[in-house]
């Protein structure tokens, strides 16, 4: 019998296609696919995959995916996903490690609204040069019959018929098949849908600064767009003692030095007018916004200025997020 490697992004839809597929005797491979934007951490997958009785392959596709993120051939969603390119980039990724395995799914018809619709689906597999090669065991009878049935692997009554996104079905399909009730019920969401992040990515990309050090900074601070640079500003000590470490040439540094205040890190600029800007709005983020100065701390290159500098209090034209 054929090995299933098995898209498995750790939510209880791909656990119910592992534990259907492990139910009719095949040897499953779950193999997960991350990225900065999407992705769940390797040590709960392994926890998942242990207690389904699966094997696990964990695979970073960040080089793959950026060049997607940044011109997608067939646009984005609401927000910054591109989610037809990205899941077409997966499955290619999950053919090269299949070889001449089944190639299974816990996609669900309708679940999902750019590339989960039945003509997306069809679309996907074309684009990733899998067409009738995808196994949807949830909505497997919904398809049309993929190649694995009509050469005998798979037995149609062995798929299940869900769609849209109720999950009135779910309790009793756990049930019978005997998944702990305390597994996850959705899966970890992509950064990309949520409109203030995705409102950052587009920033990055529209002044082609997307990088895997601007990427690492998405997820922290209050982000501001210069003349020709990016200011990130801590929001609390956490955030400030990580922007001071990582800081690196071609990064300049600010914080307060007479009054408590934030750490903030500018990029890809070394103008004075950003620099005096930059060092205005963190003077305006710090105890001290209401003095008619701040002495304000510039670290660039292992070296150290300080100047004196009138707050900035009204910065929200500047303000990416």
């Amino acid at each position: 019998m054929k090995k299933v490697f098995l898209l498995f992004s750790g939510g209880l839809d791909s656990i119910i296609a592992a534990r259907l597929l492990k139910l009719r005797g095949f040897d499953v491979e779950a193999v997960h696919f991350k990225t900065p934007f999407f992705g769940k951490e390797e040590s709960e997958l392994k926890g998942l995959a242990d207690r389904i009785g699966v094997e696990l392959k964990v695979f970073d596709i960040t080089d793959e995916f950026l060049p997607i993120l940044k011109n997608p051939p067939h646009g984005y969603g609401k927000n910054a996903n591109p989610c037809i390119d990205c899941k077409a980039l997966m499955l290619r990724k999950l053919k090269e490690a299949a070889g001449g395995g089944i190639i299974a799914t816990g996609e669900v018809v309708g679940q999902r609204p750019m590339s989960q619709r039945a003509q997306a689906l069809r679309l996907i597999e074309k684009i990733a040069g899998l067409e009738g090669r995808i196994l949807r065991p949830l909505s497997g009878k919904l398809l049309p019959p993929t190649v694995y049935e009509k050469e005998g692997f798979i037995k149609r009554d062995w798929l299940l018929d869900i769609q849209g996104r109720s999950r009135k079905r779910y309790p009793e399909i756990v049930r019978f098949l005997g998944i702990d009730a305390d597994l996850p019920t959705p899966a970890g969401g992509c950064l990309l849908t949520q409109p203030a992040f995705a409102k950052k990515v587009k920033d990055l990309i529209k002044h082609d600064q997307l990088t895997k050090r601007d990427i690492a900074l998405l997820k922290i601070g209050r982000h501001f767009r210069l003349s020709d640079g990016k200011l990130v500003v801590g929001r609390n000590r956490e955030e400030n003692l990580f922007l001071k470490n990582f800081v690196k040439g071609g990064d300049i540094l600010f914080y307060s030095v007479d009054v408590p205040g934030p750490a903030a890190i500018l990029r890809h600029s070394f103008s004075p007018e950003d620099v005096e800007l930059a060092s205005r709005i963190v003077a305006g983020y710090s105890d001290g916004k209401n003095r008619d100065a701040v002495l304000v701390a510039v670290e660039r290159d292992g070296k150290r200025e300080e100047i004196k500098i009138k707050p900035l209090l009204n910065f929200d034209s500047y303000r990416v997020t």
